[in-house]
């Protein structure tokens, strides 16, 4: 899911307050070079505002005209927009994207519960993970446009046809979405799956004030922040308002204070090396899958050093001195160069970078 699933379930409750009926917009396919991919959800209201991006302005104004129609019917609808070729400025939209991307356009009403945002919102509170599975178009009758049904990660759907059943395998596995055609006796459906995930989860060992930079960047990702700090007179939560969590905790009581299994990364920044240690101790018995460590190489290495067999648990999960080397200096800087290294990671994307000199200038300790 490439929206920021509390991102969209924020904008919903806000919305809903006022909006009897909303519109969801998804992308479905995308082929080339597109602004959004595949995933990405936006909300547009009767009034006509929309509520997230997903063209970057290439086609929304014509996006609303057909919302319009959508509102009016009630009946789910594909748009295709096709900007591979010169003939688009013919129409008027000269968007110049070198892509295409297909939408599905939903009618959400009030008495139906604004599904499916309701259903991912409850995804959200429980931090569920899984996949959405969306009717787009269909001559079924069992399976109308605008249907859905969410199988949780793991789950099977063995009592659904075998169409539904690859698609949902799919994306369990990779984790991406698809778009399924099926035709069987001259009717055709298409259904389009998609993952569906609660934002990261960022554990900020440290609240000093080099830490505050570091969670208003992860607040401009609508993440989950949780920091924490064995000295009460720091875990002040009125320094950071943009946390979901501000906790005192000795790193032997970490596990018992933060729900460390729903974490996707934590950052150790205590400027302690006595405290980094113990931290880190307690980290390696997590499932944790990125640990980033403040201070230079020479100052990972010895930690590392001292903890024995936990060390070989550790060594592929932290990350030392933390962060993408974009010679950062201000404390802001460096906020942007932990963010983009956690992003790279949980991105699975390998960065030509090597961030051996990041935070060598700064004091380790």
């Amino acid at each position: 899911m490439s929206t920021n699933l509390r991102t969209l379930v924020t904008a919903y409750h806000a919305l809903q307050r006022t909006e009897r009926f909303l519109l969801l917009a998804t992308v479905v396919e995308t082929l080339g070079s597109t602004y959004r991919k595949a995933g990405a959800r936006m909300l547009i209201t009767q009034e006509g505002e929309f509520h997230g991006i997903i063209g970057g302005g290439c086609f929304e104004g014509d996006l609303l005209e057909r919302s319009r129609r959508v509102f009016a019917d009630g009946h789910p609808e594909l748009v295709f927009y096709d900007m591979r070729a010169p003939e688009d400025e013919l129409w008027g939209l000269g968007l110049g994207c070198n892509g295409a991307v297909r939408l599905l356009l939903e009618h959400l009403d009030a008495a139906q519960g604004f599904e499916p945002l309701s259903r991912l919102e409850r995804c959200l509170d429980a931090r569920v993970h899984g996949v959405l599975a969306t009717v787009c178009a269909s001559n079924l009758e069992d399976y109308p446009a605008g249907q859905h049904a969410f199988f949780p990660a793991g789950s099977c759907c063995t009592d659904e046809p075998e169409w539904l059943n690859e698609g949902t395998r799919k994306v369990q596995q990779t984790k991406l979405p698809v778009l399924v055609e099926h035709h069987a006796e001259g009717r055709a459906i298409t259904v389009f799956c998609d993952w569906v995930q609660p934002p990261p989860h960022l554990l900020i060992i440290g609240a000093g004030p080099d830490a505050v930079p570091l969670v208003n960047m992860a607040r401009l990702l609508d993440w989950e922040i949780t920091v924490v700090d064995h000295r009460q007179a720091y875990a002040d939560p009125s320094r950071f308002a943009a946390a979901d969590q501000v906790l005192t905790t000795t790193p032997e009581a970490l596990i018992q204070e933060v729900a460390t299994n729903s974490v996707d990364a934590a950052v150790l920044m205590t400027h302690n090396i006595g405290y980094d240690e113990r931290f880190l101790r307690t980290l390696a018995s997590t499932a944790i899958g990125y640990i980033g460590l403040l201070g230079p190489a020479a100052r990972r290495d010895r930690l590392l050093g001292k903890m024995g067999q936990l060390a070989v648990s550790l060594r592929d999960r932290v990350s030392g001195p933390v962060g993408l080397d974009i010679g950062a200096k201000l404390p802001e800087e460096i906020g942007i160069a932990i963010m983009s290294e956690i992003v790279a990671h949980l991105r699975q994307c390998q960065s030509a970078s090597t961030p051996e000199t990041l935070h060598a200038r700064m004091v380790a300790g």
